[in-house]
């Protein structure tokens, strides 16, 4: 039952998923040229590094720093999954701001000389190869649930039988894929806190 039920929910956001990497990758690129700084990108990074001090400053940095990018990658998805009922607008701009923030980033660093690839085979390639395809799932499914809610709207305007049969399939089907989104933010929570952190300190 499970399996059918990730299978269909695989089948109907396939096409946002590719969708969201998309959109992530157009934010990557228009952060990556903007030049200067910018005070709110600015901000968001501030609030990553913060992440990282909190945890150098624990008694145990890796366990700490699994808790803290596990617990905000779930409730970011969380958000970026649910929150796109509300015509679709919360997973659009999650995608958009991380890719921003990311292309932001690498940016800065070679406008400062940095040879930026070592830093994202080390730093982001280890756990960025679960991380994001889970955030694109989670994104693309919330996308999935406004457009269903739309098209239940319409359906129901229009007068046609069982408007919300697809939306509610859909949401029922919700809590499968973001268990999925879960296990494979938990493992790359566990490589970001454990393998990538050995590489960017080596």
């Amino acid at each position: 039952m499970i399996r059918k039920s990730l299978l269909l929910a695989w089948t109907d956001v396939k096409p946002y998923f590719w969708a969201a990497a998309v959109i992530f990758l157009a934010g990557l690129f228009v952060g990556a040229m903007s030049k200067g700084d910018i005070g709110w990108l600015d901000k968001q990074l501030q609030s990553i590094s913060d992440i990282a001090k909190q945890a150098d400053g624990s008694d145990h940095p890796s366990r700490t720093m699994f808790g803290l990018i596990f617990v905000n990658n779930l409730v970011a998805t969380a958000f970026a999954m649910y929150l796109g009922i509300a015509a679709c607008i919360m997973p659009l701009f999650s995608l958009a701001l991380n890719g921003l923030v990311m292309g932001y980033l690498f940016g800065q660093l070679a406008d400062e000389g940095a040879n930026i690839w070592p830093l994202i085979a080390r730093g982001i390639l280890p756990h960025g190869i679960l991380e994001l395809p889970a955030v694109f799932l989670a994104a693309a499914y919330g996308i999935l649930l406004g457009a269903r809610l739309l098209q239940g709207i319409g359906r129901s305007v229009a007068g046609k039988p069982e408007p919300w049969g697809r939306f509610v399939g859909a949401l029922k089907r919700s809590v499968a894929v973001y268990v999925v989104v879960a296990f494979i933010l938990l493992i790359a929570a566990a490589i970001e806190s454990t393998i990538t952190l050995y590489l960017v300190r080596s």
